[in-house]
Parts: structure tokens; sequence; C-alpha cells
């Protein structure tokens, strides 16, 4: 994953502005093209019972990327020590 390397460490600021500039580009990164497509092809019942839920979308990618059994830079670990890694408070 090549683009990894490229990417700013935080998005927390990002706001509406930001994300329309996102949608609108006519060659998004690969990974804001699947993030967009997850999205506008997800139930929005789903989608507002996520936020309505306040459900912790970060656990659930943790989550996720704990049972995959790879380390932050993508190398295979094995599933014990990658959910030491994913699943350890930040």
């Amino acid at each position: 994953m090549d683009f990894l390397d490229i990417l700013p460490k935080d998005y927390s600021n990002m706001n509406y502005d930001n994300i329309r500039h996102i949608r609108m580009d006519k060659e998004p990164l690969p990974h804001w093209e699947e993030i967009n497509g997850i999205l506008s092809t997800m139930d929005g019942e789903i989608l507002r019972f996520l936020i309505h839920s306040k459900i912790p979308i970060e656990n659930l990618i943790r989550f996720e990327l704990a049972g995959r059994g790879f380390d932050k830079n993508h190398r295979w670990i094995g599933f014990s020590k990658s959910f030491e890694i994913w699943l350890k408070n930040n």
C-alpha cells in the first residue's frame, strides 16, 4: 500500500468543505474513492444508526484490523500480536 506513505498523519480537522472537494475530485486517490463508495452505497438507516448510537467507528475498525493478523505497516505478525497492537489504548 504505497499510498499510505504519503498520507497526512491527521485528518481530525477535516470539515465539510474539505469533504466536498474530495468528493468533486475527478481523479480521487484510491482510498478516498473506496471510502466514498462504501458510504454512498450503505443503507441510510445504518448510517443514521451509527451517528445516533454514537458507535465508536475507530474501535470497529481496529477490531477488524486486529483480526487480520497484520501490523500497522501491513506486515504479517500473527493474530495474537496483531490484537495486542491494534487493540491497545491510543
